[in-house]
């Protein structure tokens, strides 16, 4: 994974020092627990969409630690030979792309330069993969990732609420390590949305999509997060089968929405209340593998009606 830039060694420190303070409470007794942290917006103005907090969150809490695409689990290609064969792409998306190259300065009106693109592709791919959940009244809720400063082996999660005036309320920041950086879903997944399935490489920021809710209800929600890496030659995924009919297609490592890894399962297992009748692994030729962050309790999503959880999102 490239480490393309270190937090900010002041956020680091702080950081630190709030984990130690809560150790030193805790190993004393104490009962209670510092207030949040509220940080304001940047300026009274217009309100800021989704795209642009993102950016304003990696400004904030330093350089995003994920898994990064062109370099997990193998590299292929330069990132400028990337950004080129993905620049369809971030155009579609829209909303992301568009606050980027707002920030960048990049008039992507006109032509665009191949190196423009990379500038573009480089901050993008990292904004996308943050999970931003509107829980109502102008407020997101994130979960950050920041790398280490340098000498450090750990990084700085962060998590709490965002309004659209760009106001900040950290309410949980904490040392973390490495981010685990699995391969999920094969390409051509079909995820399970309120219009009807949709393959997991065509879904976009913002789709509505269903998801369960914390009692386990299937519910509707929106993508808030997508993550997608290349495989290498040699990788293999499991085709699980059900005996209702049910099936799906992904990595050993990837949850189910109950936790336990498909890797795990043997048949006769039960799943989401059917039981398993075919285990295989295959081997992959399809190149990317793709996973998401849908909105609400659990970020889980339905693929081909089979609940399956999110790996881009920390456990609640």
């Amino acid at each position: 994974m490239t480490i393309h830039r270190r937090m900010p060694a002041r956020l680091f420190a702080i950081a630190t020092a709030v984990l130690l303070a809560t150790l030193v409470a805790a190993c004393g007794g104490a009962t209670s627990t510092p207030g949040p942290t509220v940080i304001p917006g940047p300026t009274v103005g217009p309100t800021l969409d989704a795209g642009q907090l993102r950016l304003l969150l990696m400004d904030r809490l330093g350089e995003r630690w994920y898994c990064d695409p062109d370099e997990y689990p193998i590299a292929r290609g330069t990132e400028l030979e990337r950004a080129v064969e993905r620049w369809d792409e971030l155009v579609t998306e829209g909303m992301v792309f568009k606050a980027v190259a707002a920030k960048l300065g990049i008039n992507v009106g006109g032509a665009v330069t191949d190196l423009q693109k990379q500038a573009i592709y480089h901050v993008w791919k990292s904004a996308i993969s943050i999970p931003l959940d509107p829980v109502g009244d102008g407020l997101y809720r994130f979960d950050y990732l920041a790398m280490p400063v340098a000498g450090n082996e750990l990084g700085v999660r962060t998590a709490g609420l965002i309004d659209a005036a760009g106001t900040m309320t950290i309410e949980q920041q904490a040392l973390a390590g490495e981010p685990p950086c699995p391969i999920c879903l094969a390409r051509g997944t079909r995820i399970d949305t309120p219009s009807g399935p949709v393959p997991v490489e065509a879904l976009r920021l913002g789709d509505e999509i269903w998801t369960m809710d914390a009692g386990g209800q299937r519910v509707q929600g929106t993508v808030i997060a997508l993550g997608s890496t290349d495989a290498p030659a040699d990788h293999r995924v499991i085709h699980l089968a059900l005996a209702d009919g049910r099936s799906v297609t992904a990595s050993a490592g990837h949850p189910l929405a109950d936790g336990r890894q498909l890797g795990s399962l043997v048949i006769g297992d039960i799943v989401d209340g059917s039981r398993i009748t075919g285990l295989e692994a295959l081997p992959y030729r399809d190149g990317e593998t793709f996973d998401l962050v849908a909105s609400g309790a659990t970020g889980a999503y339905y693929a081909d009606g089979v609940p399956l959880a999110t790996t881009l999102r920390s456990a609640p």
